[in-house]
């Protein structure tokens, strides 16, 4: 739990997230469907002809939506790709994987701890 007693996130969480926002392709589906509806007509005075200005901007309003769309989806993946590496910890070690190693190096005999050291920097690529 976090200090506001909301639940801390999990890794299966974060993944979780990140599988959603790979999921939602609801906004893409809503922009094609309405730039589809805007429909051409060759007449340069009619709604929606090639001359129509109108028209032109609402693609263009709905193209810089989906671009602040997926603008978001970008900032929310690399704010969950940080969240996931600080959880996995150092070089993939998770946080309670570091504690266990350090419990038992607290625990080791003065004879092993050397070699417990090196097996433990090895697998931490220091």
């Amino acid at each position: 739990m976090s200090n506001d007693n909301t639940p801390a996130l999990t890794i299966a969480d974060i993944l979780q997230r990140l599988d959603k926002i790979a999921a939602d392709t609801a906004h893409l589906d809503k922009a094609i469907a309405a730039l589809q509806s805007i429909t051409q007509s060759n007449d340069p005075g009619q709604m929606n002809s090639p001359g129509d200005i109108a028209g032109k901007e609402k693609a263009h309003a709905l193209c810089d939506v989906v671009k602040c769309r997926e603008t978001t989806n970008q900032q929310l993946i690399a704010l969950y790709t940080t969240m996931y590496k600080d959880m996995r910890g150092v070089n993939g070690c998770d946080t309670g994987q570091l504690r266990q190693i350090l419990e038992a190096l607290s625990e080791a005999d003065e004879e092993k701890l050397p070699y417990m050291e090196s097996i433990v920097m090895k697998v931490l690529g220091v």
